[in-house]
């Protein structure tokens, strides 16, 4: 349901809002798991439903703003007409912001294999799909901060936005090994990246607000990068 809440919401360019429903569905994505093991009622049903909610909150959500953004890009909107047994049909969309719709298409894909790779128990291969969506949503609120008035029509132009579309549809689906924050052991130690990005995304969050999600899931990823590069 929050995941359709935000969908209209992205709709309809509210786009703090559309973020704040997509960030509830994230906790509850997150949490769904951790009661259903407490409670020893995992099962294959609630493993393929739970990707079907994933699916619109951190599919179809993000791509609806991908789109709008995209539309405020200024690209171009066209009319069309066809006509199908006698019947009259007029709609209109621009087809250089339905680039933004690979973003539910790459999610999609991201959730299935997800479904049927045992490795993926403990840490990730590729960016999770809620991460993904958090990143996407939460650029609307990055791009009118003041802090990036500046830059803000270098990061809303076709060609970043673009980009930021194909590189996120990628990470998605890449076997990119990827620490998750479920708890293993006891021991600290096994959990110094996980607390590095927590500390480093304070300062993050105080001065950027909800902001900061892009720039904290970023740093989420340089920090795996690194991790990959000394393993």
């Amino acid at each position: 349901m929050c995941g359709c809440f935000a969908s209209y919401l992205a709709f309809k360019n509210l786009f703090e809002a559309a973020f704040l429903l997509v960030l509830f569905g994230t906790f509850f994505d997150l949490f769904d798991g951790f009661f259903a093991r407490i409670f020893k009622v995992e099962s294959d049903f609630g493993l393929q439903f739970d990707s079907m909610a994933d699916l619109i909150t951190s599919g179809m959500a993000p791509g609806i703003v991908m789109y709008n953004l995209f539309m405020e890009t200024g690209v171009n909107e066209f009319n069309y007409t066809i006509y199908i047994l006698k019947n009259e049909f007029t709609f209109s969309f621009a087809p250089l912001a339905l680039v933004g719709f690979l973003i539910p298409l790459a999610s999609s894909i991201r959730l299935a294999k997800f479904n049927i790779d045992k490795d993926q128990r403990f840490d990730f291969k590729g960016l999770p799909a809620p991460a993904n969506a958090l990143f996407i949503v939460a650029l609307p609120l990055l791009i009118e901060h003041p802090l990036f008035s500046s830059i803000k029509s270098l990061l809303l132009s076709y060609g970043t936005l673009f980009i930021l579309t194909l590189v996120s549809s990628l990470l998605m689906n890449l076997r990119l090994p990827l620490f998750s924050f479920k708890i293993r052991t006891s021991s600290l130690k096994d959990y110094s990246y996980q607390i590095f990005i927590i500390i480093s995304s304070l300062p993050a969050f105080y001065f950027l607000g909800w902001a900061s999600v892009p720039l904290i899931i970023l740093i989420y990823l340089i920090l795996n990068f690194l991790k990959n590069s000394i393993t």
